[in-house]
């Protein structure tokens, strides 16, 4: 019998038990939740346990339609704080939904954090929209073990960055995130896509637990003028890769190669345990995927999203 609490947690419980889980998800995390109520969203937040032992963390974004229906969305939850069978998983899942049921006025929409092959066991209305997949590099490693996994051709253009001069700045200023959101802007604007929306990170700042938890790393020329520039999300013990920026020089210089890798040695330094590397879409962004591929992270692709009434 598991054992469902509704926004009983604190902001410090919330996030001790955040970090226990080691692997996570930015958009489970308390600073996304708060982040969303600018769109019109209310997080809430559930514990789930079981004789007392929490098990698992979920957060489900609401809003009210027309006054009276809700909708629901839970992405990339629940967060589990440990190894935990699957039927036990699943059991969780099914229950979690209950609040949000058609009698109720209500519908959720849930992308749950189950691998892609478990699909079939949810028994649910499966949306027309791709999985999300993504890559994990494991921090835990050490840093000439992460280096030489690597695939060699990457590894080259690193080196190459290396030697060119490029160093590291690493900034949580809002100056320097403006600095980048300003670059990224613009190339959103010159390449057609759309991306992480300005906005967004605007009012994810606002709601951080610590303000080094969103990093700027840029690529500094040999003599000094910034080339590139990343910025990185921590959450618990994991990050995310949220979005990049490269100028001609930078791209000339491998200053992509440069700063993942320096995301790497900045992370682990901080005794972050996790990277995400914010997505891989072999089919849209084939060139994307194939240059975070090269880290040669363990990757995954998730169960995709489900309408439950």
């Amino acid at each position: 019998m598991f054992d469902f609490t509704f926004d009983s947690l604190t902001r410090s419980q919330w996030e001790d038990l955040f970090t226990q889980a080691g692997q996570s998800a930015l958009v489970q995390s308390w600073a996304y939740g708060e982040a969303k109520r600018a769109e019109g969203w209310s997080p809430r937040r559930l514990l789930i346990s079981q004789d007392g032992q929490p098990l698992a963390l979920a957060q489900v974004l609401e809003k009210r339609v027309a006054g009276l229906a809700r909708i629901a969305r839970l992405n990339r939850g629940p967060v589990w704080l440990g190894p935990l069978a699957l039927e036990d998983q699943l059991e969780i899942i099914t229950a979690l939904r209950r609040p949000w049921r058609l009698w109720r006025a209500a519908a959720l929409f849930i992308a749950p954090e189950l691998g892609q092959d478990h699909a079939p066991r949810l028994g649910l209305i499966r949306r027309k929209a791709p999985c999300w997949g993504s890559a994990w590099i494991d921090l835990a490693q050490p840093l000439d073990v992460l280096r030489k996994r690597l695939d060699g051709k990457w590894r080259n253009m690193l080196v190459g960055a290396e030697k060119a001069g490029l160093s590291a700045d690493v900034s949580a200023s809002a100056e320097s995130r403006l600095w980048l959101m300003g670059h990224y802007a613009a190339l959103m604007r010159d390449k057609h896509f759309t991306g992480m929306p300005p906005a967004q990170i605007a009012a994810l700042a606002q709601s951080l637990y610590r303000p080094e938890d969103l990093l700027v790393i840029r690529a500094l020329a040999p003599d000094g003028e910034p080339v590139g520039g990343i910025l990185l999300a921590r959450h618990g013990a994991s990050a995310t890769y949220l979005v990049g920026w490269n100028g001609d020089m930078g791209r000339k210089l491998k200053a992509n190669n440069f700063l993942l890798w320096q995301a790497v040695v900045t992370l682990k330094a901080q005794g972050c345990l996790w990277l995400d590397l914010g997505g891989i879409d072999a089919d849209l962004t084939p060139g994307i995927a194939a240059f975070k591929r090269g880290m040669k992270g363990e990757e995954y692709c998730l169960a995709g999203e489900f309408l439950s009434l």
